[in-house]
């Protein structure tokens, strides 16, 4: 029980263990939520991308924002129907969030 959320979080990414990241900390509070995101932002590991699609579809636009921006460094092309789907749902006034579903397509488009 030492040390912080966050740095559990990061160790359980680099064991690739999502499914306890899946049942701990995917449906936790937003700031843990913001915080899962973040931290599969900086992993290069491909499995982050399934706890980054669930993710995307998070009720938060906060949240969402910060799984786009991980998606941007982690997404493959795997991915770009689900950013797809969220820029169709995404409201023209949320420019911000529009931009970056863009820019992660974008980067994911053509990777593998």
């Amino acid at each position: 029980m030492f040390g912080s959320k966050e740095s559990k979080i990061e160790k359980l990414i680099r064991k690739g263990k999502w499914e306890i990241l899946s049942k701990k900390y995917l449906y936790g509070n937003k700031e843990t939520r913001l915080m899962l995101a973040k931290e599969c932002g900086n992993s290069n590991d491909p499995g982050v991308n399934s706890i980054l699609t669930t993710l995307i579809r998070d009720q938060d636009p906060e949240v969402q924002l910060e799984t786009v921006k991980s998606l941007a460094k982690t997404g493959r092309d795997h991915e770009v129907a689900q950013l797809q789907w969220l820029l169709s749902q995404v409201p023209e006034e949320n420019k911000e969030l529009r931009e970056a579903v863009q820019h992660a397509i974008a980067n994911s488009r053509g990777r593998r």
